[in-house]
């Protein structure tokens, strides 16, 4: 089956696990969905004097994913990153909280007269990794906790499959205005990583392998960024770990449509200047950590739809 046929789509779950009757099915403008589930089978340790296997036992089920996409926002992506804040759209804005967001991603594969489906129930986001280099669409890799999945050879019965919308091109560094980089001034950035995690355990009990449910654990914001080297204060204001500081950027070039990331109470450190030899440019990396802000009360907050 040719992989450029492939459709993926998501669908938030009113119960978690289950997949809504009459799904409105999301499109994602993903490259790739990759990982799957692990349902390992272990041999028995009896002894026997042929030394031979006789036995197995199952091992516990797990659902892991990964969902790669290019850096833009869309229905689908809006219901991918409830689930990664443990959030809800107000509106435009989104904060980091502890309220679990779950859906269900389908996969569907060109088969010509019949077409497989592939269905993970129960998703969470576990982690979100944002990359953004200059000349190159930023990107935005899904890593995903599930309960269950399921297969078939057709579409649920009613579901209905939207466009991505709105759809625009795929954001580049170029598209992106640095509103608050920690204080310094235009600065001139050329690359951030920004991770976020749910630290999510899948939970088992007697009577299945798979798991029952999905716990919270710590939940964190960390990255790095890189920037030209213009002034010593690049790097001497970080030498001892800093708070209090803000991350603010407004990505996209669509008016109205735009991103904004702010995370208002970041902790900056470790910072580092290359050396990249004889021909070449300094540049200076900054580690952080977002922290809670009480004025947001949250510690990172995503707003869509910016002029």
């Amino acid at each position: 089956m040719d992989s450029a046929n492939k459709q993926s789509a998501v669908i938030a779950e009113v119960t978690q696990g289950t997949t809504p009757s009459s799904p409105a099915f999301k499109l994602l403008r993903d490259t790739r969905v990759s990982g799957g589930a692990q349902r390992g089978a272990s041999r028995s340790p009896e002894r026997r004097p042929d030394r031979a296997m006789a036995n197995f036992y199952k091992n516990l089920a797990s659902f892991g994913r990964s969902i790669e996409i290019p850096f833009s926002r869309d229905a689908a992506t809006d219901i991918l990153l409830e689930s990664a804040l443990c959030g809800a759209w107000s509106t435009d804005v989104l904060k980091n909280g502890s309220t679990k967001k779950f859906f269900t991603l389908e996969e569907k594969f060109e088969g010509g007269a019949t077409d497989p489906y592939r269905r993970t129930l129960g998703c969470m986001v576990d982690s979100l990794s944002i990359a953004l280099r200059n000349g190159e669409p930023g990107q935005m890799v899904f890593g995903l906790q599930a309960l269950s999945e399921s297969t078939a050879t057709t579409a649920i019965a009613s579901s209905t499959y939207a466009a991505p919308t709105p759809g625009y091109a795929p954001v580049t560094p170029a598209d992106i205005t640095v509103n608050d980089l920690f204080g310094l001034t235009t600065p001139k950035v050329t690359a951030l990583n920004l991770n976020i995690s749910n630290s999510l355990s899948p939970q088992h009990a007697w009577g299945s392998v798979d798991p029952h449910a999905i716990g919270l654990g710590l939940f964190s914001v960390t990255g790095s960024v890189t920037f030209y080297f213009s002034a010593l204060a690049d790097y001497s204001t970080f030498v001892t770990p800093t708070g209090a500081l803000t991350l603010d950027l407004t990505i996209g070039s669509e008016a109205n449509y735009k991103d904004q990331l702010v995370l208002s109470n970041c902790v900056v450190s470790n910072p580092d200047v290359d050396d990249p030899g004889a021909t070449g440019t300094h540049m200076v990396t900054l580690n952080f950590e977002a922290m809670y802000d009480s004025s947001d009360a949250a510690a990172i907050v995503w707003n869509r739809n910016v002029a």
